[in-house]
């Protein structure tokens, strides 16, 4: 069953009518024509039929979903921006395993630089980048994703859990997966190509930033976010 997020308010028994994308996504990529989709709006799922009319696609809504598929609390991933393909690869499965917020950020060993000039456009292709990983994978809620910041203004984004994979962490620290002992909101901070340098992990626990191993193997970055993320929801799903 498709899905599609609605931006505006819709109720059962509505005719919501697909704006330009999503006609195109639903005549000319999955070709529906009377079929069930989901509608999602405000984090409320609803089912509906959609069929042609005219020049517009419509579906008539029709029953509301009681499902919500969400991990239940914030989780926040603070990731260092790192190449185009890789760092889109994570915000997609950032989106797919139950992240809310992605926040972008610059640090000293980043490859890539962030051009302000070019930011609404580049933020534009990540959100949606987002909203179409959050309706292939049927979520009640698109991730937020910010401006890129510097790593000093991770301190606004902190949770009531902070981690810090960290790859001189293996033998010093804790498993990402030992931490969590409750269900309590998350941000995980991952480093760019280069990894972190010391003073940086210095400033993040000075945050509250609690360093933490993903095992003896160095990971990519892209790597790292991926399985951060599904140890933690994993976890938070599950209390």
């Amino acid at each position: 069953m498709q899905q599609y997020f609605s931006d505006v308010p819709i109720e059962i028994g509505d005719e919501y009518i697909f704006n330009k994308n999503q006609v195109h996504h639903a005549k000319n990529v999955v070709r529906l024509e009377n079929e069930r989709v989901r509608i999602v709006y405000d984090g409320i799922g609803y089912f509906a039929t959609c069929y042609s009319s005219g020049k517009d696609f419509v579906a008539k809504i029709e029953k509301k979903d009681e499902r919500v598929n969400e991990i239940g609390t914030e989780l926040t991933l603070a990731v260092a921006l790192i190449r185009k393909e890789k760092f889109e690869l994570v915000l997609q499965k950032a989106a797919e395993l139950g992240v809310t917020k992605i926040v972008p950020y610059v640090s000293s060993r980043c490859v890539v630089k962030y051009k302000k000039e070019k930011g609404d456009k580049v933020l534009n292709r990540y959100k949606d980048i987002l909203l179409e990983a959050s309706e292939q994978c049927k979520r009640n809620l698109v991730p937020e994703i910010v401006e890129p910041v510097k790593l000093t203004d991770l301190k606004n984004y902190c949770s009531e859990k902070n981690l810090l994979p960290y790859e001189n962490a293996y033998g010093k620290s804790k498993f990402i997966g030992e931490v969590l002992n409750e269900k309590k909101s998350v941000t995980i901070a991952i480093g760019p190509e280069g990894g972190f340098s010391d003073e940086e992990v210095e400033i993040l626990k000075e945050f509250g930033f609690e360093t933490v191993t993903l095992g003896p193997r160095i990971l990519r970055a892209e790597t790292a976010s991926m399985y951060a993320c599904s140890v933690v929801c994993d976890i938070l799903e599950r209390k």
